[in-house]
């Protein structure tokens, strides 16, 4: 395509369609799974065979697969743009995620579960934050969630729930601002799925529920054991060669099984067949560096931290009975600031009323009616301090600058293909009798025959040619950015400097400009090591800024 009349094209895509405003709506129970460091080649859904995800796979084949779905490239930026609907440069949460003792969090604003509570939402929250506490008024039930059992930080050991950072080391596992002491020693999956069995089980079904369950699967742990699970889930998976992959399975298997007892909870209450649920990795899998938890992004190029493929665009879907045209693998442009208003819209809002500097565009009726999206760009980060930056718009995405001196631009982790000699083939049968293909095949009154699973799979497969070799174009620093067609090029192989384009690489450049600003600057980091260890507080992480002169403070003598 020649590049005038790509722009044009381009241009011609940003006319916005209507937006219809609901006239009878009775409020969903809306439940949102996000999955921590999850590549995309980790669910079975995708065309791998290694690591079957029967639960996850059946609300795929029964719902919408969401094969455009980006997010932030790490932890905190994702969960922000989650919360905010609004892209991370606005609020300056571009950078790197909230560290143990960093006094930082979210600007103050409403968030999510606050919109949803005026709606009459009874809002609960269950595992990570990563919002920031180093006050109280950071943390989730003073940010308009009516309870919150889980941690603060970016993660923890998964039976211990201590958090090392640096010589610092703390216990962090909260119900609401009490220490949860009594469930040391037990698997953090679990622990958090059967939170969420009881938090549906005594809810008053009258009321819409929004419950946002942020697994720590699959995010590694602390060091000494960067990834675990129960060995008797592990040794399913012999046949995979890699003992670390083996484990990372375990660990997918526990947290399919998840999928499977919060959807079967749902049902056992009569909420199911007015249920929303969302599930979605926050960032690609970090294959390799200092907390590598052997995930996949194969076929994609990059990982966490990364904005090419691999580290944002992400296995998502959504399920709902209230859906039209299911199942059906969805190529409509989406991001994750989009789901505040689009879940405020499923939840019978008027979106109209939401603040207009909003990033998130209303995707409901798109996801609904399966009409085109009401996104056509997205701005995927800009990075002052990191010095990256890239931008999407229509088929064309330009990526500036590289990290690690370009060390993270290639291709990494497990095709899912290594052990094809020994692996079980995919097997339809198991998704349909899943505990969640049972429960939402008699939601909706209709099973997915397996034929139709197959199909669906092999639509949502990203194929590429060979991505074994160096990528043609790699920025080897600010100064350099790559241009790629994802339509032609979806694994971002190929692509060109951007220069030999300048018309296509200035539009581009214009439409990045346009959609961070205004910016925030971020804060430089700062880290009160002294003042923030756990050893001040009963060895727990706890809010010490508030502590710091104020020792009456009953929550800063009872942590």
């Amino acid at each position: 395509m020649k590049t005038s009349l790509a722009v044009a094209l381009l241009v011609a895509s940003f006319a916005a369609t209507s937006v219809t405003h609901h006239t009878s709506c009775r409020s969903p129970h809306i439940i949102f799974i996000i999955v921590d460091d999850m590549g995309w080649n980790d669910v079975s859904f995708h065309g791998s065979d290694q690591i079957p995800t029967p639960n996850i796979d059946a609300l795929a084949y029964h719902g919408v697969i969401l094969n455009q779905h980006y997010v932030q490239a790490i932890c905190t930026p994702s969960r922000a743009a989650l919360m905010t609907s609004r892209y991370p440069v606005r609020i300056g949460m571009q950078g790197v995620p909230i560290y143990a003792a960093e006094p930082r969090g979210l600007p103050e604003g409403k968030i999510l579960p606050q919109y949803l509570k005026e709606l009459g939402y009874v809002t609960r929250a269950v595992g990570k934050w990563h919002l920031g506490y180093h006050r109280k008024e950071l943390t989730p039930t003073f940010r308009g969630f009516d309870s919150h059992f889980g941690y603060w930080n970016g993660f923890v050991g998964y039976y211990d729930y201590i958090l090392q950072a640096g010589n610092l080391n703390g216990y962090d596992l909260r119900r609401n601002m009490s220490t949860a002491w009594d469930l040391s020693g037990r698997y953090a999956t679990d622990v958090f799925t059967e939170e969420a069995e009881r938090l549906i089980a005594d809810h008053d079904a009258r009321k819409p529920l929004f419950l946002y369950l942020a697994h720590l699967a699959m995010h590694a742990g602390n060091p000494a054991r960067l990834l675990e699970a129960p060995q008797e889930y592990v040794s399913r998976f012999s046949y995979i060669s890699d003992p670390n992959r083996r484990v990372y399975a375990g660990a997918m298997a526990k947290l399919d099984e998840s999928v499977g007892r919060v959807v079967t909870a749902l049902e056992r209450r009569g909420m199911l067949e007015n249920s929303v649920i969302v599930f979605s990795s926050d960032n690609g899998a970090p294959t390799i560096g200092e907390y590598p938890n052997w995930g996949s992004n194969y076929p994609f190029r990059g990982l966490k931290e990364t904005l090419w493929e691999g580290g944002v665009r992400v296995a998502s879907l959504v399920w709902s009975p209230l859906l039209q045209n299911t199942p059906r693998v969805s190529h409509q442009l989406m991001h994750i600031t989009d789901w505040l208003p689009t879940l405020y819209s499923a939840a019978c809002g008027d979106v109209s009323s939401l603040p207009r500097d909003l990033d998130g565009v209303d995707q409901w009726e798109a996801l609904v009616k399966g009409s085109v999206s009401r996104r056509t760009e997205l701005l995927l980060n800009a990075d002052e301090a990191s010095e990256t930056a890239a931008v999407r718009v229509g088929d064309w995405k330009l990526v500036i600058g590289t990290l690690q001196n370009g060390s993270l631009d290639g291709f990494f982790g497990a095709s899912g293909r290594e052990d094809a000699a020994r692996m079980p083939p995919y097997d339809p049968e198991a998704v349909a009798s899943s505990p969640c293909g049972r429960a939402v095949s008699r939601a909706v009154s209709a099973a997915t025959p397996a034929d139709a699973m197959l199909r669906l799979r092999r639509d949502a497969t990203v194929s590429c040619a060979s991505n074994s070799s160096t990528p043609r174009c790699v920025p080897r620093s600010s100064y350099e950015a790559c241009l790629f067609n994802l339509r032609e090029d979806p694994c971002e192989q190929e692509g060109v400097v951007a220069g030999s384009q300048p018309l296509l690489k200035d539009f581009l450049l214009e439409r990045l400009v346009a959609l961070r600003t205004p910016w925030v600057r971020q804060a430089d980091l700062l880290l009160q090591n002294s003042l923030a260890d756990p050893a001040r507080f009963n060895n727990t992480w706890s809010p010490w800024t508030d502590c710091l002169w104020d020792y009456t403070d009953s929550f800063c003598n009872h942590v």
